[in-house]
């Protein structure tokens, strides 16, 4: 099941390409191409992240405290959004 993407990234004219499990392709113009995921902690909690490139190190990540897959992901799109829009 795809992410809900949050309101802004449709107004940034941003796309969504899955390139693996829990794992997007960002592109958007005018914004360098990113990765958003998820991964599942040892915790049964989620954590979210933000890379450059699909197989890359995390640019920015979470802590797997995150109850839930739509938590993680909305945490995924923040990540983003302070990454390479703001």
């Amino acid at each position: 099941m795809a992410p809900v993407t949050p309101f802004w990234f449709k107004q940034r004219q941003a796309r969504l390409e899955e390139a693996g499990p829990d794992l997007y392709k960002v592109t958007a113009p005018n914004s360098k191409e990113a990765f958003i995921g998820i991964r599942a902690g040892t915790n049964g909690a989620f954590a979210a992240f933000v890379r450059r490139t699909a197989d890359g190190d995390d640019l920015a990540a979470t802590e797997s405290v995150l109850a839930n897959r739509t938590d993680a992901w909305g945490a995924a799109f923040e990540l983003y959004r302070t990454q390479f829009v703001v």
